[in-house]
């Protein structure tokens, strides 16, 4: 528990930044980039270099698939409750991406971390990579399908593989797992190399919540509460449970299951507004559902934890 009170400290400064003036929100485009192009890359990449061998790697495969099929379903989740409201396409589209894309990253590398360590970091970004992929994919289909904006640049396919294959930390995760295929370990790089990618990591995890604090807008939820508690319930109930079924049926243990339980748990992913803005869905209902499963989520990950410590 005290780990959210952290999470929520740092989370705190970001916002207090920029009531106060120290930042603005724009800068979060700044902090974002820092972050996903230089220190989440180093973090991923000596993370599964210094946990993950060879003989496990089958095992942490199946880690982003599952997490991919779990958002697909939430997302289609998402699609029917759209329909029975009788929401118009730009709102139905938003509620597809805030009921299916999960904040895995931003705010699931310091929970997961926070919980358990380096051994359920390496878990995380498994997941998160599942989590990459399906915001690409779903992302670009709402919006073509449900958006007014631009329609992709050219092939939808060659348009997110482009996207994929130039996502850093994407990167640094084949890379990394390049490196365990081929017998190269930590002890194989220089030292000064690793020093000054363990220096970039730790800057992850504190970059990662000022930025969160800075994307925070409590303004939003007047736009749609009923809305945000809809993606809460689907975030935090559906797709937990689907992912301990699914834990079951693939014959997941122990941190394994733990993690893709609370990764598939995760709130809206802030990646939701990005394609909200570039393609013309209903932004407000999408900040609105962001801010609330983030709030809720900071009281409600701690229970869901506790509850995977008792129970399973």
């Amino acid at each position: 528990m005290e780990i959210m009170f952290v999470i929520v400290s740092l989370i705190s400064i970001g916002y207090i930044s920029k009531y106060l003036g120290i930042l603005r929100e724009e800068d979060r485009s700044v902090l974002n980039n820092v972050v996903v192009y230089i220190a989440m890359p180093s973090t991923v990449f000596l993370t599964i270099l210094k946990n993950v061998s060879l003989e496990e790697l089958p095992l942490f495969i199946k880690l982003p698939i599952l997490i991919f099929f779990i958002f697909t379903l939430c997302g289609i989740v998402g699609y029917i409750l759209g329909r029975y409201l009788k929401l118009e396409r730009r709102s139905i589209g938003g509620l597809i991406l805030v009921c299916a894309l999960g904040n895995t990253g931003f705010l699931g590398y310091p929970v997961i971390y926070g919980f358990y360590g380096d051994p359920g970091l390496v878990r995380a970004i498994f997941c998160d990579m599942g989590s990459v992929i399906a915001s690409l994919l779903i992302g670009t289909f709402v919006g073509i399908t449900f958006g007014e904006g631009i329609k992709g640049e050219g092939n939808t396919s060659i348009y997110i593989i482009k996207k994929l294959l130039r996502f850093p930390p994407f990167i640094a995760c084949i890379l990394s797992i390049l490196f365990i295929i081929l017998g190269i370990g930590v002890e194989d790089i220089p030292t000064f190399l690793v020093d000054t990618l363990n220096y970039l990591s730790k800057a992850t995890v504190p970059l990662i919540m000022i930025s969160l604090g800075l994307s925070l807008s409590p303004s939003s939820t007047k736009f749609g509460i009923k809305y945000g508690i809809l993606a809460l319930l689907v975030r935090m109930g559906i797709a937990p449970l689907l992912a301990a079924i699914l834990s079951m049926m693939f014959l997941l243990e122990g941190l394994e299951r733990n993690v893709l339980i609370l990764q598939s748990a995760m709130p809206s992913a802030m990646m939701s507004l990005v394609f909200s803005l570039l393609y013309r869905l209903d932004i407000k209902l999408v900040a609105s559902a962001c801010f609330i499963t983030t709030i809720i989520s900071l009281i409600l990950l701690p229970i869901l934890k506790g509850i995977l410590t008792l129970v399973i």
